[in-house]
Parts: C-alpha cells; structure tokens; sequence
C-alpha cells in the first residue's frame, strides 16, 4: 500500500512539472503579446501624431503661400519662421527612434519527438529554459493566488510575521539599553566609587526613606493632638507638623533611619553571631543577607510575621542551613487577637525594611542595604572554586562569592540600578509592538496589548535582550583585564559589571521562546494531522484519479 502510494505521488509530481511547464510556456507567451500591444499602441501614437503634424504642416503651406501677395513683411518673415521650425521638429521627430520593449523568444516544446511528453524530456526543456520545479505545486498559483495562500497559511499555522524593520528595532533598543548600561551602570561600587546611575538609585531610595520617616512623624503628631487636652497643646503640635513640612527638605537621613528604627524594633535583628546556637561569622556588614525577615520580599514578609509571633530569629549561615532560633532582641508589642497581631507585624516588618533599605543608623557612607530577594539563597552552593583577585591566591565557593558581592555594595538598591537599562529595552520594544499592531494593522487596543505569550512579540524581546547581554558582558570581559577599577581585576570586576537583571531576563526570554516554539511545533502538528493530511489520504484513496 505504501509503494502504491508512494508510486501515485511521484505521478502527481511528475504531471504538476508538466502542468508547471505549460503554465510557464503560457505566462512567457502572454508577456510577449502584452508587449507586442504595448508596442502597437506606441506605433499606431506615433503615426497618428506624424499625420497631425504634416497636416498642421500642410495649413502652415497654405498661409504662407496666401500670403505671397500681403504686403506686410513683418507677417511674412513670421509665417516663414513658423514654417521652418515646423518642418524642423517634424524632421526630428521623425527622426526619433521608438521606444519599445524587446519581444524575447520563445522556445516551445519539440512535439515531433517521440519523447515529447516523458518525464525526462519535461525536465530536460526545463533546465535548458530556466524554469524552476522546485515546488512545482505552489508554482502552478499566479503571484496573487501564491500571496492568497501564504497569508492564509500564516493564519492558520499561525507563522511568525515580523520583517526586516521588526529585527531591526529590536536590536537597536537592546543597542541603546547597551550603551546606558556601559556609561551610566558601569561596575557596582561601595560609597563614593558607586557609578552615576547606582548613585542616582541610591539618593531616590535615601528620599523615599525620609518621607515614610516625615509621613509616619506626622501621623504620631496628630495622634498626639486627637489625645491634647488643651488648645495650646493642640497649637504647639500644629506648629510642629507645620514646621516638618515646611522644612522637609532639610530633615537628616541619619535621623530617620533612626526614628524607624526605634518605631519598628524586631527581634531578628542581630547584628552579630555572638550567642546564637549553630550561626558563625554574622557582622553587621552581612546580617541583612543571612537574616532572611531583612528580604525585601513575600519569603522575608511570611518569615518576618513568623519570627515577630513567636519571637524567634531565622538565619541562613553561611554553610547554607537555615536556623530558627530563640529572639535575643527585643521586638515590638503586638496587642490583640492574632488578626490584629499579624496586621501589625507586618507594618512593623515594612517599617523596619525601610529602615535598613539605606543602611542603618550607624552606617558610614552608603551603608550595608538589603539582599536582592533570594540572594540569601546562594548561601547553599557550597562549591565552586573561583579566584575573585588575580594578585591573591585565595579562592572563594559560590556562597562567598555573592557574600563578598554584598559585602561590596551589590544590594537591592544595586540591583535596581541594574534593572533600569533592562527596562529601556523592554519598554521601547513593547511600545512599539503596540505601535505596530494597533496603527500598522489596525487591530484593537485589546488585541495590542503587549503581552510576551504572543510569539512575535517574544522573539523581539529575545533579540533585544540578546543584544543588551552581549553588548553588556562584552564590555565587563573590557573591564575585567583593566587595572585600577573600582574592585580589584579579574573575575571580581567582570561579575560587578555584567548586568545580573539583564541575564535573568535573556534566560527567561531563551526558554519563553523554546516552550513557545514546542507548543505551536504540537500545534502545527495537530492541524497537519486533521487538516492536510486527512486531503492527501482522500485525494490518494481515489481509484480512479489516474485513470
């Protein structure tokens, strides 16, 4: 059956080739006549405007030789010149040659050989008059009916539509997002060797801080002043929340961070290991990593909740457990049923995050901030063997590497500088893909939206990412063999350059666009499987087909 088959399509092939090459000898020939009427029409225009102009040439005789006997020689030398210059252009134009399109020649097939009408022969003629039977199916479809099937056949294959222009946007918003990170993100840095942009986050966090210090200020004021018992009490307060925003420019970071502080004391705040069970090395220049409550995130706020009700601390130690001991710190009062208490445990976790987010009270200069969510986690690659100085011997597993990273000013704020040059890229191109759909093919607001499921979409965040990451690594490789950077050369300077955020997002982009492509490969397959082969298994089952 199989053989059968396979004999039946090499016959429909075969007959599409010889239909291709009729198809072909019969568009050449149609060509030819729409020349040739081309060609008659510009003739029969050019002796029609031969014949207007040698009878306009005629009437110009005809006066002139009235005129013989007029007594005005200004009239006379008029007709004359009017004469001349008409037989002068008559002459050139004459004189033109026409421009026509050249008729070229056809070869047809050589019906009075016997083999006139095998397979051989059909290709033999092909080769010799450049006729294509590559996709001899396809083929035989005018250029129109070809445009027809392919946007029918995106549609129903859903293919990718993106084009030159597409390609090209998406590179240049990774190009650009490249080169703000290269000048304006550079290499993270501690104190003053932070780079513009790391600086920029920094006092933006440190203005956020003292808001929600001046925010929570007034609020204790006007509780104070629900609870005065007289009008000057009430008076002085008023005068004390004027006095705050009118001179909330002025107010210290330092001091806010203190009042925070003081209104939200957690217990799992140590900042050393000294008399805890099983917890080595904690200082207070790593026990916002290891103190998982201090993450700026729903794993920090669960565990923050946690630690509050049962006045408990939990820690990762830096051979990668994690501990739950007993608090040695004192924590806030909660009051009420437990509702309550959670409520105000975790307005407590928040104001002590925004204590800690620009260091602690104590800090010098930018100060110790918070993990990146899940950095404590590192914490369990107990392994590797990476030689972070070139002029050191020693070696640091991957757990030291990310403690020495936030020892050394790799922290949340850090990582959002980072973030910003991804954003760039990511924003540009989702502007413009709403853009595209919404002005370009006209589809609804709804249909526009930007969501990275869409395929098309997808793939141009790949290739922005792509290009970010590369323009990115390349110039931390750059940096990394330079000396007298910010941290020491080597390996140190190239994981402090390359933009973290950025390879996250390549990485995720890579596998959006791998599970995507499996899933429309199972799709294509799917209508494969009911659509086209369910025809080729009707057209092939028919008896009669060939006969």
């Amino acid at each position: 059956m199989n053989r059968k088959k396979s004999q039946e399509k090499r016959e429909l092939k075969n007959a599409a080739e010889k239909l291709l090459v009729d198809y072909e000898l019969r568009n050449r020939g149609k060509d030819n006549l729409d020349k040739v009427s081309h060609n008659l029409q510009k003739m029969d225009k050019n002796v029609d405007q031969q014949i207007e102009m040698k009878k306009d040439l005629l009437n110009s005789l005809k006066a002139r030789r009235n005129s013989i006997h007029e007594e005005s020689k200004i009239k006379k030398d008029f007709l004359e010149n009017e004469l001349r210059n008409k037989l002068r252009s008559g002459q050139s134009y004459t004189a033109k040659e026409l421009e026509l399109i050249n008729v070229n020649q056809i070869n047809t097939i050589d019906i009075d050989r016997d083999d006139f009408d095998s397979v051989e022969y059909n290709k033999e003629f092909a080769e010799k008059e450049n006729i294509n039977l590559d996709s001899p199916f396809l083929n035989l479809y005018s250029k129109n009916e070809q445009v027809k099937v392919a946007e029918q056949m995106i549609q129903k294959f859903d293919l990718l539509k993106l084009d030159s222009d597409d390609y090209l946007f998406a590179t240049s918003a990774g190009l650009i997002a490249g080169f703000v990170d290269t000048i304006f993100v550079g290499t993270i840095g501690k104190g003053k060797d932070a780079s513009r942009l790391q600086n920029m986050v920094d006092k933006g966090t440190e203005k956020l801080v003292k808001k929600y210090a001046l925010h929570e200020k007034i609020a204790e004021l006007n509780k104070q002043k629900n609870n005065a018992n007289s009008q000057q009490a009430i008076d002085d307060i008023n005068s004390k929340i004027k006095n705050l925003k009118e001179n909330k420019a002025n107010i210290d970071l330092k001091s806010s961070i203190s009042q925070l502080e003081n209104n939200h004391r957690v217990g799992y705040d140590a900042s050393k290991s000294t008399n805890i069970e099983g917890m080595t090395g904690m200082s207070p220049d790593n026990h916002h990593l290891l103190s998982i409550a201090h993450e700026p995130s729903l794993l920090g706020l669960i565990v923050g909740i946690k630690d509050q009700l049962t006045s408990t601390s939990t820690f990762m130690t830096k051979e990668g457990k994690v501990i739950n001991v007993v608090s040695q710190n004192k924590n806030k009062e909660l009051t009420g049923n437990i509702f309550e208490q959670i409520i105000q445990a975790t307005d407590n976790w928040f104001g002590h995050i925004m204590s800690d987010i620009s260091g602690s009270s104590g800090s010098k200069g930018r100060g110790s901030g918070l993990p990146v969510p899940g950095w404590s986690s590192l914490q369990k690659l107990q392994f590797g063997n990476v030689k972070l100085k070139t002029n050191k011997t020693d070696t640091y597993t991957f757990a030291q590497v990310s403690e020495w990273m936030f020892k050394n000013g790799y922290d949340v704020r850090a990582f959002t500088a980072e973030l910003i040059p991804v954003l760039i890229y990511e924003t540009l191109i989702r502007l413009y893909w709403i853009y595209k759909q919404l002005l370009y093919y006209g589809r609804s607001l709804k249909d526009s939206f930007p969501i990275a499921n869409n395929r098309e979409l997808a793939r141009l965040l790949l290739i922005g990412g792509s290009t970010f990451s590369s323009i990115d690594v390349t110039h931390g490789l750059i940096k990394s063999g330079k000396k007298g950077g910010v941290q020491p050369q080597g390996i140190a300077t190239f994981i402090m350059t390359v933009n973290k955020p950025g390879l996250i997002d390549l990485g995720f982009r890579s596998y959006q666009n791998v599970r995507l492509e499996l899933e429309h490969r199972k799709t294509v397959e799917r209508i494969l499987d009911e659509d086209i082969v369910l025809e080729y298994n009707r057209i092939m089952s028919s008896e009669k087909i060939f006969e």
